[in-house]
């Protein structure tokens, strides 16, 4: 059917017009028959069919939009209290360089400040029994993996406040554990990452809170 419709359209940018001329046939004075669009006094008159070409406009047809690439999924804020600041951001000065963390963000706030999911998904793994710095750099956590398959990461929360389990479903707010100094961590502060599995294994990807908190004193900066 489409295919008709487009030959149809193609067919459709050229038609025949038929006008219709009136010309003259007169002799002039060496006797030679001449044929004008001007009459001349005894000229004999002569209506001419012509067929003439034209071209005309194709059809416009309303096209669907172009299908973009939804906006990225905004953060709230994975904590309740505050304001905190944000000590270390993506690319820190002190940390934030490997693939794992390149775009983490590191919030100082104090130690058992309530620590909430910011996107649903379904935890796929915690640890809360570490005491201190332990042997896991990122000390107690929480990982969330996403409906769409990226990983929500909590890191450094306060051994024994993990409050949910692997195989557990929770939804934006949801509690899961408290804010801790464990792993390796220079002061009380959640470490926060979103990560995406690539050929190489996890990786951090780029993500936004919906609050500004780039507006507040960020360390690595330098400001």
């Amino acid at each position: 059917m489409l295919l008709r419709l487009l030959l149809c359209c193609g067919l459709a940018t050229v038609i025949h017009v038929t006008q219709a001329m009136t010309l003259y046939k007169s002799v002039d004075a060496n006797g030679e028959v001449v044929f004008s669009d001007r009459h001349t006094p005894g000229a004999q008159a002569f209506v001419v069919q012509e067929r003439k070409v034209e071209r005309v406009k194709r059809p416009v047809f309303d096209l669907p939009s172009p299908l973009y690439p939804r906006q990225a999924y905004r953060y709230p804020l994975p904590w309740r209290g505050g304001p905190f600041r944000l000590s270390q951001g993506p690319n820190g000065r002190y940390s934030h360089t490997d693939a794992k963390s390149r775009y983490a963000m590191d919030i100082a706030m104090p130690e058992g400040t309530p620590i909430i999911a910011a996107r649903g998904g379904v935890v796929v793994n915690i640890e809360n029994e570490q005491a201190g710095r332990g042997n896991d750099a990122s000390g107690n956590f929480v990982r969330v993996q996403h409906d769409d398959g990226t990983q929500g990461v909590y890191l450094h929360l306060k051994q024994g406040s993990v409050s949910v389990r692997a195989g557990q479903r929770v939804a934006v707010g949801s509690p899961l554990g408290l804010s801790g100094n464990t792993g390796n961590s220079s002061g009380p502060h959640l470490h926060f990452v979103v990560q995406r599995a690539g050929a190489a294994g996890l990786v951090s990807i780029p993500y936004e809170f919906n609050q500004p908190v780039g507006a507040l004193p960020n360390f690595a900066l330098g400001n």
